[in-house]
């Protein structure tokens, strides 16, 4: 069975609560927890769980243990007290040292999949965090050099994204044929390793009423459309594009399997408003199945154990069943 690396997030959040919990409910998947004792300690208790663990060395004696809760221990830094419900450079520090090891875990072939909890821009950029978003990072830590895309699964329906986190008016520039045809790919097989043989896929226009025949702009004509075009002599089931203010309310019917946006927002105020706490995010084209949830930090309710587990349980059951068929996710040609 497929080894999950997890982390518990930035430690002054509620990522270690709902870590915790989701280990609580965990019966037959083996888990290689990078944390602190303490802090996971602590959030145990806050949640009211008593988890078995079994500490050891590093990832290497995690991959060979039988436990199935191994933790690898990524201490706080020394004489300094962690503060819950506050972004510091201390719970940054942490965080991305977790991230290091866990990333370190699946470079040398111990876990399969790596599941992170709920991070903080803020802390991790007061402790000289450099990279533009976790995707990024992981890419320079894994020294992973394909094109990588954040995808948004929620359900059967799966979301992938031309253009993530860029200025709107850099968006329209940034949208090429080529780049829809490398997030279509990535889209269509993360989908496929979750079990969708044949992805219905529907493309999301970028501008308003899909252009208007070029009354609105022409990228409808000049660039989307002739990529749906090469993906259909590929022989995919595609088609687009569509006005984006309406694409969603088809697909959550079951009209689609997969929908390919223009930018961040198009689809995840869509399915940020269906379902917010059942969204999952995958880093797709990574060499191993990189998730999380749609759950922030939580600030404000860290150490009161109302951090619903929900989402993050998504995200775990998710990250399994990817890591499960290593071979469909690291590897499919953009063909039918």
């Amino acid at each position: 069975m497929a080894r999950i690396g997890m982390m518990l997030g930035d430690p002054a959040g509620v990522g270690p609560e709902v870590v915790a919990k989701v280990l609580s409910a965990n019966r037959n998947v083996p888990v290689a927890l990078f944390a602190d004792p303490g802090v996971f300690a602590r959030a145990q208790a806050i949640a009211g769980v008593a988890i078995e663990v079994e500490p050891v060395a590093d990832s290497a004696a995690s991959a060979a243990s039988d436990a199935l809760v191994t933790l690898i221990e990524v201490p706080l830094a020394e004489g300094e007290a962690l503060q819950p419900g506050i972004a510091s450079a201390q719970a940054g520090r942490h965080t991305l040292a977790s991230l290091q090891a866990v990333a370190a875990a699946a470079a040398a072939g111990h876990v399969n999949g790596i599941l992170y909890g709920p991070l903080n821009k803020q802390a991790m950029k007061l402790a000289g965090h450099h990279a533009l978003d976790e995707m990024h990072y992981f890419q320079e830590l894994l020294n992973w050099r394909e094109t990588c895309f954040e995808l948004i699964n929620r359900g059967p329906l799966w979301t992938t994204r031309v253009t993530s986190h860029i200025p709107m008016k850099e968006v329209a520039g940034a949208i090429t044929v080529e780049r829809i045809l490398e997030a279509t790919q990535i889209g269509v097989r993360a989908a496929r390793a979750a079990g969708i043989a044949a992805p219905r896929i529907r493309v999301a226009a970028l501008n308003p009423h899909a252009g208007e025949g070029g009354a609105m702009g022409l990228e409808e004509i000049e660039v989307l459309t002739p990529a749906v075009a090469r993906m259909k002599a590929d022989g995919l089931d595609v088609e687009g594009p569509f006005p984006a203010d309406t694409i969603f309310r088809t697909a959550l019917r079951g009209d689609a399997d997969l929908i390919v946006t223009m930018y961040h927002d198009q689809g995840q105020i869509a399915l940020k408003t269906v379902a917010f706490g059942e969204n999952v995010t995958v880093l797709g084209g990574m060499p191993v199945p990189i998730v999380t949830s749609s759950q922030g930090t939580a600030f404000d309710i860290v150490g009161q154990n109302k951090a619903d587990p929900s989402a993050l349980q998504h995200a775990f059951d998710l990250v399994v069943r990817l890591a499960g068929v290593g071979a469909a996710w690291r590897g499919e040609q953009l063909s039918a």
